[in-house]
C-alpha cells in the first residue's frame, strides 16, 4: 500500500478534505464543499463506526472451553467487526464523532473550518484537521498554513492530542507550530476525553499562529551559509556519514521542493524545510504509512521539532 489510508471493502477510503485546500498528494478520499456540516464530513470521512468492546477469551481444550480476562478488552470496528487493538478494562474510548464533534463544539465557535479527516490502520488510529490561517515568509510564492490538529487512537498507540501544526502548500511539509510545553495538549487513554477542558489551549490559537509567523520571517531573513547548515545537521544527526544527513544537505542545496524560493534559497527557512522534507517523503520506512506515521507522531516529529530549536534557539 502506497498510503496510510483505510480503504473498506466497498473501495470507499476513510478520508475526507476541504476542496478550496486543494487534493491531497495520493490523490484519494472525498472533496468536501465549504459550509458542509459535521454530518457530511462523518460520512464522507468514513469515520461513521464506532467503536466497540469485548472482553479477552482464550481456548483451554480442544472443546473450545473457554476463560475470560475481565481485565482486558478487544476493541473493535462494530461495522465489520475488525478488531483495533487490546487493552485494559480501564482504557477510554474516543469515538470517531467525538473527534469531529470537537470541532463543532470548540474549534467552529472560533472562526475555524474543517479541513481534513480520516482514519489510518483500518481505523485504529482517527484524526481531524481545522485551518486557523495563512501566512507567507516574504512572498505569496511560499504560502504556509496553520491548522489545529487532533488525533487519537483505538488501540492504546496513541494519546489524545491536540496540537497546531503548519503545512506549507508548495510541498506539503508539515511542522509543529509551537515549541516547548505549549506544542499540543495530550489527554491518555486513562483519562475520559473532555472537549470543554482544552478551552484555554484553545484561546491561545491566535497568539501561537502570530508568534510563527513571526518565526519565519526570523528564519526565512537568516543567511545560512554552507558552513553553518553542515554544522546545525552535524548536531542533528550526529555524523555526517549518515543517509539523513547527506540527503537534508542535499535538499538544502538546491534539490528541495521550493528550495529556491524568495527567503528559502540560502536561510533558515530552507534549512528547517530541507529537514521538514525529508522526514516527510526521504525517511527510510517499511512503507509510507510507518513514515507518515513517523513524522506526525514520532521521531520524524521529534526531528523537526529539534531543528527548528537548533534554528530558533530560545
Amino acid at each position: 500500500m502506497s498510503h496510510e489510508l483505510t480503504i473498506r471493502e466497498s473501495g470507499k477510503v476513510e478520508f475526507a478534505f476541504r476542496a478550496t485546500d486543494g487534493a491531497p498528494w495520493h490523490g484519494l478520499g472525498q472533496s468536501m464543499a465549504e459550509g458542509a456540516s459535521i454530518e457530511d464530513w462523518r460520512v464522507a470521512a468514513g469515520m461513521d463506526w464506532k467503536v466497540q468492546r469485548g472482553v479477552v477469551r482464550f481456548n483451554v481444550d480442544r472443546e473450545g472451553t473457554q476463560i475470560a480476562m475481565p481485565e482486558q478488552h478487544v476493541l473493535f470496528r462494530n461495522d465489520n467487526k475488525m478488531p483495533l487493538g487490546v487493552v485494559s478494562d480501564k482504557y477510554q474510548v474516543v469515538q470517531p464523532a467525538e473527534v469531529l464533534e470537537f470541532f463543532r463544539e470548540i474549534a467552529h465557535v472560533g472562526g475555524l473550518e474543517m479541513s481534513a479527516a480520516g482514519t489510518i490502520y483500518g481505523g485504529k488510529r482517527f484524526w481531524a484537521t481545522a485551518k486557523i490561517g495563512d501566512a507567507a515568509p516574504l512572498g505569496l510564492q511560499d504560502k504556509v498554513g496553520g491548522y489545529l490538529l487532533i488525533s487519537t487512537s483505538a488501540d492504546g498507540s496513541l494519546s489524545t492530542e491536540v496540537r497546531r501544526t503548519t503545512v506549507r502548500v508548495v510541498c506539503r511539509n508539515t511542522l509543529q507550530m509551537a515549541r516547548g510545553e505549549k506544542a499540543a495538549m495530550k489527554i491518555t487513554h486513562r483519562s475520559k476525553f473532555d472537549a470543554s477542558a482544552v478551552h484555554e489551549f484553545m484561546g491561545l490559537n491566535e497568539v501561537a499562529w502570530s508568534q510563527f509567523r513571526k518565526d519565519m520571517v526570523k528564519l526565512a531573513n537568516t543567511v545560512v551559509t554552507n558552513d553553518t547548515a553542515e554544522r546545525v545537521l552535524k548536531e542533528l544527526f550526529k555524523s555526517p556519514e549518515t543517509s539523513g544527513y547527506k540527503k537534508v544537505l542535499d535538499l538544502f542545496n538546491g534539490a528541495g521542493i521550493g528550495s529556491n524560493l524568495d527567503g528559502s534559497q540560502g536561510t533558515a527557512w530552507g534549512l528547517i524545510n530541507s529537514v521538514t522534507e525529508y522526514a516527510d517523503r526521504h525517511v527510510r520506512a517499511t512503507s509510507e504509512a510507518n513514515r507518515f506515521v513517523s513524522s506526525q507522531w514520532g521521531p520524524g516529529n521529534a526531528l523537526k521539532a529539534q531543528a527548528l530549536n537548533l534554528l530558533l534557539p530560545a
